[in-house]
């Protein structure tokens, strides 16, 4: 699962290279085209080269619901992890432009376009961290992933390009250390119905980014981007203490 988080993560850092590098000179409309040529590529791909796979064994346990998964205390409990760790790096990435192309800072595109480059730890965290989660539990890597994450945008407060670089190489790892527990410790809890559970996952993990970016526009547009940090510390709080309370849990094969 981990390999699966950081294949995920290279995804999104082409996406934004794209955008920032290769169509600066031309309008930004070109960008989606370019997606969309690439996902219609992948899509033909995935059709002609994937094995169809062995289906599952079927089990005795009877099937659980959309409705049932999300009555189950300890698994609601992990679908806020992604709803409010993807609020939060979703908002960080999203307004880190309009902070550093504004004063004191005033980068141009493709500077701004290189800090995306920090997506690069989260593609070397996801395995990382699923060695990290079967070793000292699942719980305690999604405390120490969100407690660095927390801190990582709480020094980019310090108006320096260099700091700031090296905080969002942070922030990635901070949050996909949370991402590839989350999954672990989801998967860890489920007997059956493991692919509506994990679907469920998906779904709260963009809702998250949805409504984080939401929110935080209106934080960014009272208090700038101190009201973007103030509000993802705030909100990091879940995954922590999430973290905190599945603390004496061992670890899982996440891998």
């Amino acid at each position: 699962m981990g390999s699966y988080v950081s294949a995920t993560v290279a995804g999104g850092l082409g996406g934004r290279l794209l955008g920032g590098w290769v169509h600066t000179p031309l309008h930004w409309r070109y960008a989606f085209v370019s997606a969309a040529v690439f996902l219609l590529v992948t899509t033909i791909a995935a059709v002609r080269l994937l094995s169809p796979g062995v289906p599952a064994a079927v089990s005795d346990q009877r099937p659980l619901g959309f409705i049932e998964l999300i009555r189950r205390k300890e698994l609601i409990k992990i679908y806020l992890v992604p709803f409010t760790a993807f609020f939060v790096f979703s908002s960080i990435f999203n307004y880190l432009p309009f902070y550093l192309a504004g004063a004191p800072f005033n980068a141009p595109t493709g500077i701004i376009t290189l800090m995306y480059l920090a997506y690069i730890v989260g593609i070397a965290i996801g395995p990382i961290a699923g060695r990290v989660s079967n070793r000292i539990g699942n719980g305690k890597t999604m405390a120490l992933g969100a407690s660095l994450f927390a801190l990582a945008i709480v020094i980019t407060l310090i108006k320096s390009m260099i700091v700031i670089a090296f905080c969002m190489a942070i922030v990635c790892g901070g949050f996909f250390g949370v991402h590839a527990a989350a999954v672990g410790a989801l998967n860890s809890k489920l007997t059956s119905s493991q692919g509506r559970a994990n679907s469920l996952y998906v779904l709260f993990y963009y809702l998250g980014g949805a409504v984080g970016i939401t929110c935080s526009g209106y934080a960014y547009a009272t208090l700038g981007w101190n009201g973007v940090v103030i509000l993802g510390c705030i909100v990091l709080l879940v995954p922590f203490f999430t973290g905190i309370t599945e603390k004496g849990k061992g670890g899982i094969g996440v891998m």
